[in-house]
Protein backbone atom coordinates (compact mmCIF):
# COMPACT_ATOMS: atom_id res chain seq x y z
CA UNK A 1 0.00 0.00 0.00
CA UNK A 2 2.58 2.17 0.85
CA UNK A 3 4.42 1.77 -2.49
CA UNK A 4 1.48 2.46 -4.32
CA UNK A 5 0.87 6.17 -3.11
CA UNK A 6 4.30 6.60 -4.77
CA UNK A 7 2.89 5.50 -7.99
CA UNK A 8 -0.86 7.39 -7.03
CA UNK A 9 1.05 10.92 -6.66
CA UNK A 10 3.26 10.19 -10.10
CA UNK A 11 -0.27 9.60 -12.34
CA UNK A 12 -2.47 12.46 -10.21
CA UNK A 13 -2.81 14.08 -13.25
CA UNK A 14 -3.48 11.60 -15.39
CA UNK A 15 -5.72 9.93 -12.81
CA UNK A 16 -7.92 13.41 -13.08
CA UNK A 17 -7.62 13.80 -16.70
CA UNK A 18 -8.71 10.07 -17.19
CA UNK A 19 -11.80 10.43 -14.60
CA UNK A 20 -12.57 13.90 -16.22
CA UNK A 21 -13.11 12.17 -19.71
CA UNK A 22 -15.14 9.05 -18.28
CA UNK A 23 -17.34 11.02 -16.46
CA UNK A 24 -17.91 13.97 -18.49
CA UNK A 25 -16.82 13.96 -22.30
CA UNK A 26 -17.62 10.36 -23.00
CA UNK A 27 -21.22 10.63 -21.50
CA UNK A 28 -21.45 14.41 -23.41
CA UNK A 29 -22.06 16.04 -20.16
CA UNK A 30 -20.89 20.00 -19.85
CA UNK A 31 -19.91 21.73 -17.27
CA UNK A 32 -20.66 25.23 -16.63
CA UNK A 33 -20.70 26.43 -13.17
CA UNK A 34 -17.96 24.88 -10.84
CA UNK A 35 -17.40 25.52 -7.16
CA UNK A 36 -14.26 26.21 -5.30
CA UNK A 37 -12.62 26.63 -2.24
CA UNK A 38 -10.16 25.59 -0.18
CA UNK A 39 -9.82 23.74 3.36
CA UNK A 40 -7.16 22.95 5.58
CA UNK A 41 -5.96 19.25 6.69
CA UNK A 42 -3.74 19.05 9.22
CA UNK A 43 -0.78 16.17 10.49
CA UNK A 44 0.17 14.82 13.76
CA UNK A 45 3.46 15.98 13.78
CA UNK A 46 5.42 19.71 14.05
CA UNK A 47 8.07 19.19 11.92
CA UNK A 48 7.77 21.83 8.64
CA UNK A 49 9.04 21.11 5.17
CA UNK A 50 8.54 22.21 1.52
CA UNK A 51 4.99 21.20 1.92
CA UNK A 52 3.67 21.17 5.10
CA UNK A 53 4.18 23.78 7.58
CA UNK A 54 2.51 26.11 9.78
CA UNK A 55 -0.47 28.63 8.71
CA UNK A 56 -4.01 29.44 9.23
CA UNK A 57 -6.15 26.40 10.17
CA UNK A 58 -9.51 26.49 9.43
CA UNK A 59 -10.20 24.41 11.99
CA UNK A 60 -7.69 26.32 14.56
CA UNK A 61 -5.32 23.69 14.96
CA UNK A 62 -2.80 26.00 15.09
CA UNK A 63 -0.38 23.47 17.41
CA UNK A 64 0.13 21.16 14.35
CA UNK A 65 1.55 21.50 10.84
CA UNK A 66 -0.99 21.33 7.57
CA UNK A 67 -1.53 21.50 3.88
CA UNK A 68 -3.87 23.34 2.24
CA UNK A 69 -6.46 21.60 -0.20
CA UNK A 70 -7.72 23.41 -2.95
CA UNK A 71 -10.67 21.46 -4.73
CA UNK A 72 -13.36 22.19 -7.58
CA UNK A 73 -16.65 20.20 -7.39
CA UNK A 74 -19.58 20.61 -10.42
CA UNK A 75 -22.89 21.86 -9.76
CA UNK A 76 -23.92 18.38 -8.50
CA UNK A 77 -21.17 17.99 -6.07
CA UNK A 78 -18.92 15.44 -8.20
CA UNK A 79 -15.30 16.69 -7.56
CA UNK A 80 -13.36 17.69 -10.66
CA UNK A 81 -9.86 18.24 -9.45
CA UNK A 82 -8.14 19.34 -6.68
CA UNK A 83 -4.52 20.64 -5.41
CA UNK A 84 -2.22 21.06 -3.05
CA UNK A 85 -0.34 23.23 -1.47
CA UNK A 86 2.12 24.64 1.22
CA UNK A 87 0.43 24.44 4.53
CA UNK A 88 1.50 28.94 5.00
CA UNK A 89 0.17 29.34 1.37
CA UNK A 90 -2.74 32.01 1.41
CA UNK A 91 -6.86 30.96 0.06
CA UNK A 92 -6.51 33.24 -2.26
CA UNK A 93 -3.24 32.80 -3.46
CA UNK A 94 -4.12 29.14 -4.71
CA UNK A 95 -6.65 30.03 -7.61
CA UNK A 96 -4.00 30.55 -10.66
CA UNK A 97 -3.06 27.06 -10.22
CA UNK A 98 -6.89 25.81 -10.21
CA UNK A 99 -7.79 27.60 -13.13
CA UNK A 100 -4.35 26.50 -15.34
CA UNK A 101 -6.19 22.97 -14.49
CA UNK A 102 -9.35 23.73 -15.76
CA UNK A 103 -8.39 25.58 -18.68
CA UNK A 104 -5.05 23.07 -19.84
CA UNK A 105 -5.89 19.60 -18.14
CA UNK A 106 -9.61 19.23 -18.67
CA UNK A 107 -9.68 21.24 -21.86
CA UNK A 108 -12.59 23.27 -20.41
CA UNK A 109 -13.13 26.98 -22.51
CA UNK A 110 -16.10 28.63 -20.64
CA UNK A 111 -16.94 28.10 -16.96
CA UNK A 112 -18.61 30.12 -14.13
CA UNK A 113 -16.31 29.90 -11.28
CA UNK A 114 -18.23 30.52 -7.65
CA UNK A 115 -15.98 31.14 -4.54
CA UNK A 116 -15.89 33.00 -1.59
CA UNK A 117 -14.70 36.09 0.07
CA UNK A 118 -11.12 34.31 0.25
CA UNK A 119 -11.10 33.88 -3.50
CA UNK A 120 -12.48 37.86 -4.26
CA UNK A 121 -8.89 39.29 -4.76
CA UNK A 122 -8.57 42.00 -7.32
CA UNK A 123 -6.10 40.32 -8.94
CA UNK A 124 -7.98 36.68 -9.06
CA UNK A 125 -10.39 38.63 -10.96
CA UNK A 126 -8.61 39.77 -13.48
CA UNK A 127 -6.71 36.26 -13.70
CA UNK A 128 -10.24 34.82 -14.56
CA UNK A 129 -11.05 37.17 -16.54
CA UNK A 130 -8.40 36.94 -19.03
CA UNK A 131 -8.19 32.86 -18.68
CA UNK A 132 -11.96 33.42 -20.32
CA UNK A 133 -13.97 32.37 -17.28
CA UNK A 134 -16.70 34.15 -15.22
CA UNK A 135 -17.11 34.11 -11.57
CA UNK A 136 -19.46 34.62 -9.25
CA UNK A 137 -17.70 35.43 -5.67
CA UNK A 138 -18.90 37.23 -2.29
CA UNK A 139 -18.12 40.84 -1.93
CA UNK A 140 -16.47 42.89 0.75
CA UNK A 141 -19.06 45.41 0.63
CA UNK A 142 -17.47 47.29 4.34
CA UNK A 143 -14.30 47.94 2.19
CA UNK A 144 -15.75 49.51 -1.04
CA UNK A 145 -16.24 52.98 -1.58
CA UNK A 146 -18.07 55.35 0.47
CA UNK A 147 -20.08 56.44 -2.49
CA UNK A 148 -20.65 52.53 -3.33
CA UNK A 149 -22.19 52.18 0.60
CA UNK A 150 -24.20 55.01 0.01
CA UNK A 151 -26.02 52.87 -2.82
CA UNK A 152 -25.86 49.91 -1.06
CA UNK A 153 -26.98 50.97 2.27
CA UNK A 154 -30.09 53.15 0.51
CA UNK A 155 -33.57 51.83 0.47
CA UNK A 156 -34.57 52.50 -2.99
CA UNK A 157 -34.34 49.74 -5.41
CA UNK A 158 -34.92 46.71 -3.73
CA UNK A 159 -37.36 44.38 -4.82
CA UNK A 160 -39.10 41.65 -2.43
CA UNK A 161 -39.84 38.20 -4.18
CA UNK A 162 -42.68 37.95 -1.99
CA UNK A 163 -44.64 34.40 -2.01
CA UNK A 164 -41.41 32.71 -3.78
CA UNK A 165 -39.20 33.60 -0.64
CA UNK A 166 -39.60 31.35 2.69
CA UNK A 167 -37.96 34.49 4.39
CA UNK A 168 -40.05 36.99 5.41
CA UNK A 169 -39.11 40.52 4.79
CA UNK A 170 -36.06 39.05 2.20
CA UNK A 171 -35.21 41.37 -0.80
CA UNK A 172 -32.69 42.13 -3.35
CA UNK A 173 -31.45 44.57 -6.01
CA UNK A 174 -28.72 44.79 -8.36
CA UNK A 175 -26.10 47.31 -9.12
CA UNK A 176 -23.93 47.96 -12.03
CA UNK A 177 -20.17 48.08 -10.27
CA UNK A 178 -17.30 48.73 -12.27
CA UNK A 179 -14.38 46.93 -10.36
CA UNK A 180 -10.75 48.09 -11.50
CA UNK A 181 -8.40 45.79 -10.86
CA UNK A 182 -4.15 45.33 -11.34
CA UNK A 183 -3.80 41.71 -12.75
CA UNK A 184 0.20 40.50 -12.74
CA UNK A 185 1.48 42.34 -15.40
CA UNK A 186 -0.16 45.19 -13.14
CA UNK A 187 -1.47 46.87 -16.30
CA UNK A 188 -5.49 47.46 -15.17
CA UNK A 189 -8.15 45.82 -15.90
CA UNK A 190 -11.81 47.41 -16.03
CA UNK A 191 -14.48 44.66 -15.21
CA UNK A 192 -18.15 45.31 -15.34
CA UNK A 193 -20.00 43.49 -13.23
CA UNK A 194 -23.47 43.04 -11.50
CA UNK A 195 -23.09 43.92 -7.80
CA UNK A 196 -26.38 42.05 -5.96
CA UNK A 197 -27.29 42.89 -2.90
CA UNK A 198 -29.43 41.14 -0.69
CA UNK A 199 -31.28 42.13 2.64
CA UNK A 200 -32.18 39.33 5.07
CA UNK A 201 -33.97 39.74 8.43
CA UNK A 202 -32.40 36.33 9.99
CA UNK A 203 -29.17 37.62 8.93
CA UNK A 204 -29.39 40.83 10.62
CA UNK A 205 -30.16 39.64 13.89
CA UNK A 206 -27.08 37.26 13.35
CA UNK A 207 -24.67 39.69 12.64
CA UNK A 208 -25.88 41.72 15.82
CA UNK A 209 -25.67 39.21 17.92
CA UNK A 210 -21.99 38.56 16.86
CA UNK A 211 -21.07 42.04 17.04
CA UNK A 212 -22.32 42.06 20.44
CA UNK A 213 -20.46 39.14 21.30
CA UNK A 214 -17.28 40.91 20.01
CA UNK A 215 -18.06 43.77 21.58
CA UNK A 216 -18.18 41.80 25.28
CA UNK A 217 -14.79 40.41 24.36
CA UNK A 218 -13.55 43.64 23.45
CA UNK A 219 -14.50 44.90 27.08
CA UNK A 220 -12.74 42.31 28.42
CA UNK A 221 -9.67 43.22 26.62
CA UNK A 222 -9.81 46.86 27.81
CA UNK A 223 -9.65 45.33 31.16
CA UNK A 224 -6.51 43.18 30.78
CA UNK A 225 -4.64 45.84 28.64
CA UNK A 226 -1.36 43.98 28.62
CA UNK A 227 -3.04 41.39 26.77
CA UNK A 228 -3.90 43.47 23.73
CA UNK A 229 -0.20 43.44 21.87
CA UNK A 230 -0.19 40.21 21.62
CA UNK A 231 -3.64 39.51 19.59
CA UNK A 232 -3.71 40.23 16.07
CA UNK A 233 -6.71 42.63 14.72
CA UNK A 234 -9.29 39.75 14.42
CA UNK A 235 -11.67 39.09 17.59
CA UNK A 236 -12.27 41.38 20.09
CA UNK A 237 -8.96 43.47 18.92
CA UNK A 238 -11.41 44.79 16.01
CA UNK A 239 -13.85 46.66 17.91
CA UNK A 240 -10.78 48.66 19.93
CA UNK A 241 -8.31 51.92 18.92
CA UNK A 242 -5.63 53.66 20.60
CA UNK A 243 -6.98 56.47 22.87
CA UNK A 244 -4.01 58.11 22.44
CA UNK A 245 -1.58 57.57 18.99
CA UNK A 246 1.34 59.06 21.16
CA UNK A 247 0.95 56.62 23.95
CA UNK A 248 1.64 53.30 23.15
CA UNK A 249 -0.39 51.25 25.91
CA UNK A 250 -3.79 53.26 26.11
CA UNK A 251 -6.90 51.74 24.46
CA UNK A 252 -10.61 52.69 24.11
CA UNK A 253 -13.69 51.02 22.49
CA UNK A 254 -14.08 52.05 18.79
CA UNK A 255 -17.74 53.33 19.03
CA UNK A 256 -17.62 55.00 15.46
CA UNK A 257 -16.37 51.27 13.79
CA UNK A 258 -19.08 49.56 16.32
CA UNK A 259 -21.75 52.09 14.82
CA UNK A 260 -20.07 51.62 10.75
CA UNK A 261 -20.39 48.05 11.26
CA UNK A 262 -24.08 47.82 12.75
CA UNK A 263 -25.47 49.86 9.48
CA UNK A 264 -24.56 46.60 7.50
CA UNK A 265 -26.96 44.78 9.60
CA UNK A 266 -28.38 41.68 7.10
CA UNK A 267 -26.79 42.95 4.19
CA UNK A 268 -24.70 40.97 1.76
CA UNK A 269 -23.07 41.34 -1.87
CA UNK A 270 -22.40 38.80 -3.95
CA UNK A 271 -19.99 40.40 -7.63
CA UNK A 272 -20.58 38.10 -11.03
CA UNK A 273 -19.04 39.25 -14.39
CA UNK A 274 -22.21 37.56 -15.91
CA UNK A 275 -24.33 40.50 -17.27
CA UNK A 276 -26.91 38.33 -18.82
CA UNK A 277 -28.07 36.43 -15.01
CA UNK A 278 -30.64 37.86 -13.13
CA UNK A 279 -30.28 38.85 -9.26
CA UNK A 280 -32.18 35.50 -8.48
CA UNK A 281 -29.82 33.39 -10.80
CA UNK A 282 -26.85 35.19 -9.22
CA UNK A 283 -28.21 34.44 -5.46
CA UNK A 284 -28.74 30.97 -6.50
CA UNK A 285 -25.72 29.78 -7.59
CA UNK A 286 -23.90 31.65 -4.88
CA UNK A 287 -26.25 29.55 -2.77
CA UNK A 288 -25.06 26.36 -3.92
CA UNK A 289 -21.45 26.93 -2.83
CA UNK A 290 -22.53 24.72 0.43
CA UNK A 291 -22.23 21.61 -1.78
CA UNK A 292 -17.97 22.10 -1.97
CA UNK A 293 -18.34 23.42 2.27
CA UNK A 294 -20.53 19.78 2.60
CA UNK A 295 -17.65 17.66 0.34
CA UNK A 296 -14.98 18.96 2.64
CA UNK A 297 -16.74 17.88 5.87
CA UNK A 298 -17.91 14.68 4.30
CA UNK A 299 -14.03 13.87 3.44
CA UNK A 300 -12.59 15.25 7.28
CA UNK A 301 -15.14 13.01 8.81
CA UNK A 302 -16.75 9.92 6.96
CA UNK A 303 -13.52 9.40 4.84
CA UNK A 304 -11.34 10.29 8.34
CA UNK A 305 -8.54 11.96 5.27
CA UNK A 306 -6.96 13.79 8.37
CA UNK A 307 -5.15 13.75 10.39
CA UNK A 308 -2.43 12.46 8.47
CA UNK A 309 0.77 10.74 9.20
CA UNK A 310 2.60 10.18 6.25
CA UNK A 311 5.94 12.24 6.17
CA UNK A 312 7.38 12.20 2.80
CA UNK A 313 6.07 14.42 -0.18
CA UNK A 314 5.53 11.51 -2.56
CA UNK A 315 3.44 9.43 0.39
CA UNK A 316 1.21 12.72 1.28
CA UNK A 317 0.61 13.24 -2.26
CA UNK A 318 -0.61 9.53 -2.91
CA UNK A 319 -2.48 9.68 0.17
CA UNK A 320 -4.59 12.56 -0.91
CA UNK A 321 -5.29 11.02 -4.37
CA UNK A 322 -6.42 7.76 -2.51
CA UNK A 323 -8.94 10.32 -0.59
CA UNK A 324 -9.84 12.07 -3.89
CA UNK A 325 -10.59 8.27 -5.30
CA UNK A 326 -12.73 7.42 -2.32
CA UNK A 327 -14.91 10.60 -1.95
CA UNK A 328 -15.40 10.52 -5.74
CA UNK A 329 -16.99 6.93 -5.34
CA UNK A 330 -18.70 8.01 -2.72
CA UNK A 331 -20.13 10.95 -4.27
CA UNK A 332 -21.34 8.86 -7.08
CA UNK A 333 -22.60 6.14 -5.20
CA UNK A 334 -24.78 9.41 -3.39
CA UNK A 335 -26.35 10.35 -6.73
CA UNK A 336 -26.54 6.30 -7.82
CA UNK A 337 -28.78 6.41 -4.67
CA UNK A 338 -30.84 9.68 -5.34
CA UNK A 339 -31.97 8.83 -8.78
CA UNK A 340 -33.92 6.25 -8.12
CA UNK A 341 -37.24 5.70 -9.49
CA UNK A 342 -38.76 3.54 -6.87
CA UNK A 343 -38.90 6.98 -4.70
CA UNK A 344 -35.98 5.55 -2.19
CA UNK A 345 -34.92 9.04 -0.54
CA UNK A 346 -30.75 9.76 -0.79
CA UNK A 347 -28.33 8.16 1.91
CA UNK A 348 -25.77 9.83 3.50
CA UNK A 349 -22.54 9.11 3.07
CA UNK A 350 -22.13 7.23 6.96
CA UNK A 351 -25.43 5.56 5.60
CA UNK A 352 -24.00 3.95 2.83
CA UNK A 353 -20.64 3.21 4.59
CA UNK A 354 -22.83 0.93 7.34
CA UNK A 355 -25.02 -0.74 4.36
CA UNK A 356 -22.14 -1.82 2.87
CA UNK A 357 -20.48 -2.98 6.06
CA UNK A 358 -23.66 -4.91 7.12
CA UNK A 359 -23.09 -7.27 3.87
CA UNK A 360 -21.35 -10.03 5.50
CA UNK A 361 -20.38 -13.51 5.25
CA UNK A 362 -19.65 -16.07 8.18
CA UNK A 363 -17.76 -19.05 7.42
CA UNK A 364 -18.97 -21.77 9.47
CA UNK A 365 -17.81 -25.47 9.39
CA UNK A 366 -20.75 -28.04 9.17
CA UNK A 367 -20.13 -31.96 8.43
CA UNK A 368 -16.62 -31.21 7.18
CA UNK A 369 -17.99 -28.61 4.92
CA UNK A 370 -16.99 -24.82 5.41
CA UNK A 371 -20.10 -23.04 4.63
CA UNK A 372 -20.71 -19.60 3.34
CA UNK A 373 -23.49 -17.93 6.07
CA UNK A 374 -25.14 -14.29 5.06
CA UNK A 375 -25.26 -11.75 8.01
CA UNK A 376 -28.60 -9.76 7.76
CA UNK A 377 -27.82 -6.95 5.89
CA UNK A 378 -29.43 -3.34 6.10
CA UNK A 379 -32.20 -2.52 3.71
CA UNK A 380 -30.32 -0.61 2.11
CA UNK A 381 -27.16 -2.45 1.25
CA UNK A 382 -29.84 -4.31 -0.81
CA UNK A 383 -30.73 -1.29 -2.48
CA UNK A 384 -27.07 -0.56 -3.24
CA UNK A 385 -26.50 -4.48 -4.60
CA UNK A 386 -29.48 -4.16 -7.17
CA UNK A 387 -28.18 -0.49 -8.44
CA UNK A 388 -25.01 -1.68 -9.50
CA UNK A 389 -26.49 -4.63 -10.61
CA UNK A 390 -24.87 -7.24 -8.06
CA UNK A 391 -26.16 -10.07 -7.14
CA UNK A 392 -27.01 -10.62 -3.60
CA UNK A 393 -25.34 -13.97 -2.35
CA UNK A 394 -28.03 -16.87 -0.73
CA UNK A 395 -28.22 -17.17 3.15
CA UNK A 396 -26.52 -20.18 2.98
CA UNK A 397 -23.12 -20.46 0.34
CA UNK A 398 -20.59 -23.61 -0.73
CA UNK A 399 -17.20 -21.72 -1.94
CA UNK A 400 -18.02 -22.76 -5.02
CA UNK A 401 -21.35 -21.50 -5.33
CA UNK A 402 -19.88 -17.70 -3.95
CA UNK A 403 -17.22 -17.79 -6.91
CA UNK A 404 -19.84 -18.56 -9.40
CA UNK A 405 -22.25 -16.08 -8.36
CA UNK A 406 -19.43 -13.49 -8.66
CA UNK A 407 -17.28 -14.80 -11.70
CA UNK A 408 -18.10 -12.20 -13.79
CA UNK A 409 -17.24 -9.66 -11.72
CA UNK A 410 -13.69 -10.44 -10.77
CA UNK A 411 -11.25 -13.55 -11.92
CA UNK A 412 -10.09 -14.62 -8.62
CA UNK A 413 -6.31 -15.59 -8.27
CA UNK A 414 -4.02 -16.30 -5.39
CA UNK A 415 -1.15 -14.09 -5.09
CA UNK A 416 1.52 -13.92 -4.37
CA UNK A 417 3.25 -10.68 -2.74
CA UNK A 418 6.56 -9.96 -2.81
CA UNK A 419 8.25 -7.92 -0.19
CA UNK A 420 11.60 -6.84 -2.93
Amino acid sequence: MYRALDKLADQKEHIETGLFQYNYIRLDKTVDVVFYDVTTIAFESVNTDDLRNFGFSKECKFNEVQVVMGMIIDSGGIPVGYELFPGNTFDGKTMVKALENIKKRFGINRVVIVADRGINSRQNLALIKEAGYGYIVASKIRGMSAKMQEEILASDGFISPGNNCAEQGFRYKTLEYENVCTGPDNAKHFLEESLVITFSPKRAKKDASDRARLVEKAEKLLASPEKINALNKRGGKKYIDRADPKRAETWNLDAEKIEKDAKFDGYYGIQSSEKNLSAPEIVDAYSMLWKIEESFRIMKSALEVQPVFHWSESRIKGHFVVCFLAFLMERNMEQLLADTSDGEPAASPLKIRAALASMQLAAVTANEQVLLVKAKPLPLAKIIFNKLRIPIPANINTHNNFFELYKDFFEYKPVQLSLR
